[in-house]
């Protein structure tokens, strides 16, 4: 047949010797596949099989020139035992192999994620952009990586002259070089939290001209780089409040100075002629023993009105100083405290004045709950209707204040006067019925107001009246003297 037509024998000749190639280019190429991809399953027995087979297609060729028949069986026998082991070694990876993801479905996987991160990174960008304080993103080598327009605004720069460049532009020369060393700090041991605790910070602007900020230091990690998100306020308005607090605070240090001293010389120098009227008045009387009766009532009540000035004049004193007095701290027992105050006011014999058990022990200044205590008492014993009247004082725990009341059984406040009382100079009766100065309830309320209290009262006409107020359990930290 080869003699006969010898184009049919060179068409397997060369279609055996191309197979061959193939065959033998097939492993060549899985080899390198799975040098690249090692994590994939593939037994070494397909290339053999593969391999195996090309020689068949390669002896094949040559048996048109050499009868090499045995060598031919020999090699198809190998051939059929490799493919034999080959489908043994398959078997077990069809499990395997048909557990491997899908390839669409893992591109869809993967575009899905793709989108999502772009829509995260446009929600990311978004909110930096969009948030009212300036936010900086900061490499560990200190390079800006993003500012947000409230950066450029604040500091006096487009956005691209930031970007790119090192955060210390934005730092004062003087501490720039310490700024280094504390921003390598940071990034050894990232935390969340405020930076330069306890002490002013400034930035520069692009002029030149100093910025006081307000920083907090937020570390943020993106796939395997580090960073740290600086949230920037400028404070300067508040700065300026705080100078134009201080100096209002200074100017009324000083006019409290110059109302203590006022107070002091209108009241030594008012009591003075006060007393010389006071005498005059005794003088008359003395060196006139005949007077009319209506004259020695005219020097009774010029006594009277001489007395009341005076209380008035201690009054306004105690008014002017309460709450800007030094004083110190300490453990107040409430009980004992009204113990010695109830015993001090004079009052009917037939009138009871009952104390609440359980009253408190509190850690606060003792001399204005005195005052406070005692102003009320006495006004509900100097206004009761009745000798054999009664007043019960009473404690309620509302947990960081006590309320204290002071309850009579007098005749009681109409209730369109109940605001009225607490004014400077305010009295229901008239002066000669009542001596006092009409300010015992305005010194109560400027002083519990004083230690963050409240006062209130609850009164009707004919049912008696009762003075609440509020007082804190400890006294505030800064009032600590």
């Amino acid at each position: 047949m080869w003699h006969e037509e010898p184009g049919v024998g060179w068409l397997h000749i060369i279609s055996d010797v191309a197979i061959f190639g193939a065959y033998l280019t097939i492993p060549l190429v899985l080899a390198y596949f799975l040098f690249r991809r090692r994590d994939l399953p593939f037994p070494t027995l397909i290339a053999l099989f593969i391999v195996s087979c090309g020689l068949g297609h390669f002896v094949e060729a040559i048996i048109f020139w050499e009868p090499v028949y045995r060598f031919s069986g020999l090699i198809k026998a190998i051939t059929a035992v490799v493919s034999w082991a080959t489908v043994v070694a398959l078997v077990p990876l069809i499990p395997r192999v048909l557990d491997l993801p899908n390839l669409e479905k893992m591109n869809a996987q993967l575009e899905a994620e793709i989108a999502e991160r772009r829509r995260a990174e446009v929600l990311f960008r978004s909110i930096f952009s969009g948030v009212p304080n300036g936010i900086i993103m900061v490499d560990p080598s200190g390079i800006l990586k993003m500012v947000n327009p409230r950066i450029a605004q604040m500091f006096g720069y487009a956005e691209e002259e930031l970007v790119g460049q090192a955060v210390e532009k934005l730092i004062p020369a003087s501490i720039q070089e310490q700024h280094k060393q504390l921003r390598e700090s940071f990034f050894e041991s990232p935390r969340m939290r405020m930076m330069g605790e306890g002490r002013d910070l400034y930035a520069v602007r692009k002029d030149g001209t100093d910025l006081p900020v307000e920083i907090g230091l937020n570390p943020i990690q993106i796939g395997s780089d580090h960073f740290v998100l600086a949230s920037i306020v400028d404070i300067s308005e508040r700065k300026r409040s705080e100078k134009s607090l201080a100096e209002y605070t200074q100017q009324l240090e000083k006019s409290n100075e110059e109302l203590d001293e006022f107070a002091y010389v209108a009241s030594h120098d008012l009591r003075s002629p006060l007393q010389a009227v006071k005498n005059l008045a005794n003088w008359i009387r003395d060196d006139n023993e005949a007077l009319p009766a209506e004259s020695v009532r005219h020097i009774e009540l010029m006594h009277q009105r001489i007395d009341r000035m005076e209380r008035l004049l201690d009054d306004l004193l105690q008014y002017s100083r309460v709450g800007r007095t030094q004083q110190s701290i300490g453990e107040v027992d409430v009980a004992q405290l009204l113990d010695m105050i109830i015993d001090s006011l004079p009052h009917p014999e037939a009138m009871t004045i009952k104390v609440q058990p359980g009253m408190p022990i509190l850690r606060t200044l003792s001399a204005p709950l005195d005052l406070t205590f005692r102003n009320l008492i006495q006004n509900g014993i100097k206004h009761h209707n009745r000798e054999d009247g009664s007043i019960t004082v009473s404690y309620q725990d509302l947990g960081d204040f006590c309320q204290f009341s002071v309850q009579d059984d007098g005749p009681g406040i109409s209730p369109e006067f109940h605001q009225r009382i607490f004014k400077m100079f305010e009295t229901l009766r008239p002066r000669d019925d009542i001596e006092g100065s009409g300010m015992g309830l305005s010194i109560v309320e400027k002083t519990v107001q004083t230690v963050g209290g409240r006062i209130s009262i609850e009164s009707q006409p004919g049912q008696g009246s009762t003075f609440s107020f509020t007082w804190p359990k400890d006294a505030p930290q800064g009032d600590r003297k």
